[in-house]
């Protein structure tokens, strides 16, 4: 069978027979496809490297079905996302995401490299997962071309939308009305029309635009408390599930871990 070397991520795996693994996986080289790794799952060496959310150095074999995981050299490990939960539900997040919007072996400039970035961040102890899920977010939607309007009205084009005075609007006073069926922040007129988006505070909509500027060392300079977290994430993560229409089952999980 013919063979093909690349990096690669694990974003998923499944136990199949008695020593198996089918794993998806996100290459630099070839996109997002799938492979099986016999014997996986007897060999300690074989299944540390293709530990969940690790990077590797794999030679693959073409097959019928699955490419067959022929060689793998480790190149990075995720040992403090799978000892945390609160990581390891974040870093399903990013996997999930992945592999809902990239079809099988269509690469997406700059993808993996996000990935890498984000799961390095999640798999140091002292950097905030949630604040590093949320630049993945931001990010993700810029490189697929649903980034937020965020700047003007997305509803009239008015320029620079402002808080909402409490008069009708659909914000109280000191928010912005932020809704992902019409892509991003509205002016008062246009947010008493829309029923299916959320307030966000002048603070968060700073923040989301630090974040659309793609100014990661600001970013990380940042006082980002949870309440502050909790609108800028909100406003992402609804922006994503309408694009994708669907609705995220890791963000159920990531519910009940943080309670």
């Amino acid at each position: 069978m013919p063979t093909y070397q690349a990096d690669a991520i694990v974003l998923r795996r499944l136990d199949y027979g008695e020593a198996d693994r089918i794993l998806t996986l996100l290459t630099r080289e070839h996109g997002k496809l799938s492979a099986i790794a016999r014997g996986a799952r007897k060999s300690q060496a074989r299944a540390g490297a293709l530990d969940l959310f690790g990077r590797s150095r794999m030679m693959l074999a073409k097959g019928h079905n699955l490419d067959v995981v022929a060689q793998v050299e480790r190149r990075g490990d995720a040992r403090h996302i799978s000892g945390d939960m609160q990581r390891t539900a974040y870093a399903c997040l990013v996997a999930e995401v992945v592999d809902k919007v990239l079809e099988d072996r269509h690469p997406v400039d700059d993808v993996f490299d996000l990935v890498v970035e984000t799961l390095d961040r999640l798999n140091l102890p002292s950097r905030s997962s949630r604040a590093d899920a949320c630049w993945f977010l931001m990010r993700i939607l810029d490189l697929l071309g649903y980034q937020p309007q965020l700047q003007d009205c997305a509803g009239c084009g008015s320029a620079s939308p402002s808080p909402s005075t409490g008069e009708g609007g659909g914000a109280s006073e000191n928010r912005i009305w932020f809704s992902p069926l019409l892509g991003g922040l509205l002016c008062p007129r246009c947010g008493g029309h829309d029923q299916a988006g959320s307030a966000l505070s002048l603070t968060a909509v700073k923040v989301l635009r630090v974040m659309q500027a793609g100014d990661a060392a600001l970013y990380d300079r940042l006082r980002l408390t949870p309440e502050l977290l909790d609108g800028v994430e909100r406003a992402l993560e609804d922006q994503l599930e309408y694009h994708l229409d669907r609705h995220l089952k890791s963000l159920d999980f990531l519910r009940s871990v943080r309670g």
